[in-house]
């Protein structure tokens, strides 16, 4: 009997400390997206300069029941990054990073289960910094892109 209580006691504080609720996500600076290639998730190559370049720029979506995220990865995420030539990253991971970093990975299935005005208004379109986890485009490796979030939140205007 003692063991079928410490078994429920271990198993409630386990979801506690562990489980990535609403203020959770608030605090976090940095949040990861990985991107599967599903059939909710889109990614597109796209051009966004008159004089074409070689299409490293890219806009990834995700339809979910209640939201619709829109992520670009440009080649600078701003006029002042542009002015001082400081370029959104892209870069090439390994699956220890994803390891180290499994805490700040917020899979689109969990962004889907809270309200979309409370998500993006309180979450997304706050000074975060966003990077796209692309699973699909290496084996061993994982190609991580910063990237802007599109979104829109009514109580702003």
């Amino acid at each position: 009997m003692k063991n079928v209580i410490y078994l429920i006691i271990l198993f409630i504080i386990s979801t506690n400390v562990f489980g990535q609720d609403f203020e959770y996500l608030k605090k976090l600076d940095t949040i990861y997206i990985p991107y599967h290639g599903k059939a909710n998730e889109k990614k597109n190559d796209i051009q966004t300069r008159i004089i074409p370049t070689d299409f490293k720029e890219k806009s990834f979506a995700f339809t979910l029941d209640s939201i619709y995220l829109s992520f670009f990865h440009l080649e600078f995420k701003g006029w002042e990054k542009k002015d001082i030539n400081v370029r959104s990253e892209r870069k090439i991971v390994n699956k220890r990073f994803l390891k180290k970093n499994k805490d700040k990975i917020i899979s689109p299935d969990l962004i889907n289960q809270y309200d979309n005005e409370k998500i993006n208004c309180e979450i997304l379109t706050q000074n975060k910094v966003f990077y796209i986890l692309d699973l699909t485009e290496k084996k061993r490796r994982v190609i991580l892109y910063e990237v802007n979030y599109m979104g829109y939140c009514p109580g702003i205007e």
